[in-house]
């Protein structure tokens, strides 16, 4: 007898290896994902804006890099003592300009490089909804607590993602002609939008990331919404919130994202590293401390063996 109603994944014809670089952008959702590589020791690249929602602010980002567009001073917005960009998380703030504008660029520049090396990028899109900053017409990726009488609340058609991230992949491939992409909407809803307004989102994101999947044959969709929303369509596979995937749900989606896109030597690969990275990350209260990092310094040795052997 079946309790949830199983979401059929087939194989997709990209596959990644143990050797490959990844690069995620996007929603907390991608955050959980990238996490979740790096305690495997996969060669990752983790959203280097920070955490961004909306997918026309995702599409600038990555542009900027590939073209190689450095940010000025002058481009800074400057609240409570603080200067912000809004093409950056809120964590790369700043009280000087100088900084902000040279940690931005340096960010850039690390994008730039990944997306030349990378095999996968790995896109989170997490809402439809977003904001317009008044004086410029220009979509935020954060607010930064500026008064919201400056912002212009908007929901963006699944025709202008679609037509703006054409001109993306279209430059990605231009200078890594080998790039594949996956693209997934984030399961986390976003209630401040109210019940509709979060369906609303979701269904103008799921429509554009459709169209995109099937009019290139370098993009691949994989539904975590859809997995999320029907077969653990229960509120015990959510935060006290009832609004964030728990452990346990982030867990099912990512095995189910191991299902579509590893193949067997990959999931070899980390059946092999999981206890070894568990082992590292414990601490025993009673136990001689020279002796334990000896015993550490093995289990590296180990586990750099293991990847290596993947290499």
């Amino acid at each position: 007898m079946k309790f949830t109603t199983e979401i059929p994944i087939a194989r997709s014809e990209h596959q990644i290896k143990v050797s490959d670089e990844i690069l995620l952008a996007g929603s907390c959702f991608a955050h959980e994902m990238g996490q979740w590589f790096l305690n495997r020791q996969f060669d990752v690249h983790l959203n280097p804006y920070g955490i961004l929602f909306h997918p026309m602010v995702i599409a600038r980002c990555l542009q900027r890099s590939i073209r190689r567009e450095l940010y000025h001073e002058n481009e800074c917005v400057s609240f409570n003592g603080l200067h912000h960009s809004f093409d950056f998380h809120g964590a790369f703030s700043s009280v000087s300009e100088g900084e902000l504008t040279m940690n931005a660029n340096s960010a850039l520049e690390r994008t730039r490089r990944s997306i030349e090396g990378a095999s996968t990028l790995i896109l989170t899109w997490g809402s439809a909804w977003g904001y317009k900053w008044n004086k410029s017409g220009q979509w935020v990726s954060n607010c930064h607590k500026i008064p919201q009488s400056n912002f212009s609340k908007e929901l963006v058609s699944s025709n202008e993602i679609v037509a703006q991230y054409q001109v993306l992949f279209n430059e990605l491939w231009t200078i890594n002609p080998k790039l594949q992409i996956i693209v997934s909407v984030s399961p986390v809803r976003y209630w401040r939008d109210g019940a509709h307004g979060n369906q609303l989102s979701k269904a103008h994101l799921l429509m554009a990331a459709s169209q995109l999947a099937a009019s290139n044959q370098r993009v691949h969709y994989f539904p975590a919404y859809e997995i999320m929303m029907d077969e653990l369509r229960d509120y015990r596979f959510y935060n006290p919130d009832m609004l964030h995937p728990s452990a346990q749900a982030v867990a099912h989606i990512i095995s189910k994202f191991q299902e579509m896109f590893f193949p067997d030597e990959t999931n070899r690969y980390i059946n092999q590293v999981e206890p070894l990275m568990k082992f590292l990350a414990h601490r025993p209260l009673h136990v001689d401390e020279s002796e334990w990092q000896k015993l550490c310094a093995v289990k590296e040795q180990e586990l750099q063996a293991i990847r290596q052997s993947y290499a």
